[in-house]
């Protein structure tokens, strides 16, 4: 199985002619089936698929990890580009109403309603984790006993009764299984990625994690808060000592850096044309 990454906030001399955006595209293959995992902020992630040679129009089915703009973005370009995928996600991206207050004015993070709205019948809404294949399970982080990304205070949602927290109840990651191990791929990671792992653990029933793909909104990270970095690493340590982080997008310069001092080769930075073989 191949895992790319389409679109990041990050680039690398080793893939060249890739264009980088804040937001996030992967793309995962083998012999039976093509996914894409959200669509970044543009049409920018078509562009790079076009020069890492991936048709596009073969894909199966479209995920949308949750219903922020840099991974949704994309849509209305995939939707035209191919005909016959369908659209996995919960239900709450046509529900929510989703903003940031990371900036003075507001910025409204809603998906593209209209390109939702007449596409409807290619959408598959779900509620609860689901089992894509043989290999993948589609898990919602229902238990959050550990810290979730201080970034989080930054963002709201509206259910239609006025602005609340946004909780990351709609946000879904993809547990991979793979000879006896997992690989997660989650693309920002609202509900805290130690309690992400935990989910996709509890919910297949695989113990070991060979691998962890995508970002961790720790980019909003404050210097009093990299004791909740410790904590991820030490955890990790303890936990899961083999597993590899391959992070990007939204985790942020500080945390990065921090969590690369403390697992050394563990730790990978993700960027637009990365492959990974698992």
């Amino acid at each position: 199985m191949i895992v790319t990454t389409v679109i990041d906030n990050h680039i690398s001399d080793t893939v060249p002619g890739m264009t980088p955006e804040h937001g996030l595209s992967i793309y995962i293959e083998d012999r039976f089936f093509k996914y894409l995992l959200d669509t970044g902020a543009s049409d920018l992630w078509s562009k790079n698929a076009r020069l890492l040679g991936l048709q596009v129009k073969d894909i199966d089915t479209l995920i949308l990890s949750h219903g922020h703009a840099d991974h949704t973005g994309g849509l209305p370009v995939f939707l035209s580009l191919n005909r016959k995928a369908s659209v996995i996600a919960s239900e709450k991206i046509i529900k929510y109403q989703y903003f940031s207050h990371r900036h003075p004015t507001i910025v409204n993070l809603n998906p593209p309603q209209d390109t939702i709205n007449t596409y409807l019948s290619r959408f598959h809404f779900i509620h609860d984790d689901y089992r894509l294949n043989d290999h993948i399970k589609l898990v919602f982080t229902k238990k959050k006993v550990y810290p979730v990304p201080e970034g989080n205070r930054f963002l709201s949602v509206d259910k239609g009764t006025g602005e609340g927290p946004y909780l990351a109840d709609d946000e879904i990651a993809l547990a991979i299984e793979k000879d006896g191990a997992l690989t997660i791929v989650s693309s920002c990671s609202h509900g805290g990625m130690l309690n992400i792992i935990q989910s996709c653990v509890v919910s297949t029933g695989v113990s070991k994690v060979n691998a962890f793909i995508g970002g961790l909104h720790l980019i909003d990270l404050e210097p009093e808060k990299r004791d909740d970095v410790k904590a991820i690493s030490d955890f990790l340590k303890q936990n899961y000592p083999d597993i590899n982080l391959y992070i990007g997008h939204c985790t942020g310069k500080t945390a990065y850096h921090e969590l690369k001092k403390a697992l050394g080769d563990h730790v990978h930075k993700l960027y637009c044309g990365m492959r990974l073989t698992i």
